[in-house]
């Protein structure tokens, strides 16, 4: 290797430190110019307010109401047993909700329970072979239930959006049956119950359309009422319209 050789590799080892030194230090100034520490004290946000958390607990409200629907009453049997739904308007009630905070987290929660007075049952079909015709021939028992429902709720605007789910008891009354109540049938009765609505509040006020589904997991009759070798299970199940005016207890609008 001759002596020019040997003096330009040293020449060019010489330039890329050169090259690299300089690259570290401008790398190491702008380092220096982002360091965040540098840019604040313990001072900086002395004028800074609080970080402000809403209490969802204050938007609590309580409101007592009446309702009154239309019902389409039916009985699902476990065998093949003729029969049709029914309709009836009676179906009407007093009640109680409160809007509140669920563990003072979630603030679109509710419950809601009450009074109601109501009716379940079903059409017995029979088919007149002569003139090839059905005979429908309601079978109807007047109730008295209790709800119990968790009332989920969206507000926006003056509207609020409502989604129901709970469960229920009920005890028959009485019936449309000419002989009476059989003693096959049981007067008690427990469910559950799912839907929603929309309410359209003017302060105090409150106008609410709700659709709920009702379905009983007792047994409406004895399951041997038709065999005592055959037993059928029949369970009650329930599509109520109903509109519903309430008052809000709270004097300030929310």
């Amino acid at each position: 290797m001759t002596n020019t050789s040997t003096k330009n590799i040293y020449v060019a080892i010489a330039v890329v430190l050169i090259l690299s030194f300089s690259a570290v230090s401008a790398y190491s100034q702008t380092d220096k110019k982002k360091d965040i520490y540098k840019e604040f004290d313990e001072f900086s946000f002395k004028d800074a307010g609080p970080v402000k958390i809403k209490d969802s607990s204050i938007i609590s409200q309580h409101l007592i109401g009446i309702k009154g629907g239309y019902s389409i009453i039916n009985l699902n049997f476990s065998q093949d047993i003729a029969h049709k739904s029914a309709s009836t308007p009676i179906n009407f009630g007093i009640y109680y909700t409160y809007y509140h905070s669920l563990w003072n987290s979630m603030p679109y929660f509710g419950i809601q329970t009450g009074l109601e007075y109501s009716e379940a049952g079903y059409n017995e079909l029979e088919v007149d072979e002569t003139n090839n015709t059905e005979i429908l021939t309601k079978e109807l028992y007047r109730t008295v239930e209790l709800p119990l429902v968790s009332q989920f709720r969206i507000d926006f605007w003056k509207m609020r959006v409502l989604i129901n789910l709970g469960v229920y008891g009920s005890y028959k009354l009485s019936t449309n049956i000419k002989e009476g109540m059989p003693s096959t049938t049981n007067r008690l009765e427990s469910g559950v119950i799912g839907g929603g609505g929309l309410a359209y509040k003017i302060h105090p006020f409150e106008l609410q359309f709700e659709c709920n589904y009702r379905y009983a997991f007792s047994h409406f009759y004895d399951p041997k009422k038709y065999s005592d070798e055959y037993w059928v299970f029949a369970r009650s199940s329930r599509i109520i319209f109903s509109l519903g005016i309430f008052f809000n207890l709270d004097k300030k609008k929310r």
